[in-house]
């Protein structure tokens, strides 16, 4: 758990993705072995963020939900929430940075509102690719589709728009056309959840590489690049859905370049 402010951030992770080292496009594994697994894979947490600010609990992404598909598996969100001494009735807002499967997983299950009292936040772009598109994602289109019929959704439009006290939604495109960032801010703490306009902090070292699911590769590359410019050198707190650990750290210059480095 990290404290910003008055407000409570927890970490929690509903599975795991095992990814083939051609996800990652234009990453040398000769020199970088240490991020692969026995089986040659690399394995990614499926992170959520879960909020307590004021009166308001938020949970930042919904994972992938009770399913194993081979290259990803879910299902550990809900003991997670209760670990964190919170319930699906509990969540007020359900803000996802995006509509891919692996941050929507939970918003719907057997046909119902998997929290039945939260709205569900969401980038108003992402909407045409994957939902109304020609590819759309099946599971992402149902999803919404249902949420939408339970009058249960209330899309992000323009940037850094409100969505609690203290949290921010910043619009960070690239990875896809919708993508938003959050950020929390109490008092002169700030932390800044990165969703997958980063998918590795290693990113910060090599910023020529890119994930294979980048909708548009080139706007994220740019997006990266801002966000890093305002980062580097400040106490802010960072961490993503796919960082190692769900761990959180801050933007710091190395020896000529960015570095991800620890809190303090």
């Amino acid at each position: 758990m990290v404290r910003i402010g008055d407000i409570e951030l927890v970490a929690l992770n509903d599975g795991v993705c095992k990814l083939p080292q051609g996800f990652y496009v234009g990453l040398d594994f000769a020199t970088h072995q240490d991020l692969l697994s026995d089986d040659g894979l690399v394995h990614i947490p499926v992170g959520c963020f879960l909020l307590r600010t004021g009166e308001t609990v938020v949970l930042v992404d919904a994972g992938i939900g009770d399913l194993d598909l081979g290259w990803a598996r879910g299902g550990e969100l809900p003991a997670a929430l209760r670990a964190a001494g919170v319930g699906p009735e509990d969540i007020d807002i359900v803000v996802c940075s995006h509509l891919h499967a692996d941050h929507i997983g939970w918003l719907n299950v057997d046909g119902a509102p998997f929290f039945p009292n939260a709205s569900v936040r969401y980038g108003a772009a992402d909407w045409a690719e994957f939902v109304a598109g020609p590819k759309a994602e099946t599971r992402s289109k149902k999803t919404m589709e249902a949420l939408l019929a339970a009058d249960r959704l209330e899309p992000l439009d323009g940037d850094m728009v409100t969505i609690a006290p203290g949290l921010t939604a910043r619009h960070t495109p690239g990875h896809t056309l919708g993508h938003y960032a959050l950020v929390v801010s109490s008092g002169s703490e700030r932390a800044v959840l990165l969703g997958d306009a980063v998918e590795c902090p290693l990113q910060l070292e090599e910023p020529d590489f890119h994930a294979l699911s980048d909708v548009d590769p080139v706007l994220a590359a740019r997006t990266r690049e801002a966000l890093w410019r305002e980062l580097e050198g400040t106490n802010v707190a960072v961490s993503a859905a796919h960082f190692p650990g769900l761990q959180f750290g801050r933007v710091l210059t190395g020896s000529g370049k960015r570095i991800f480095g620890p809190l303090g």
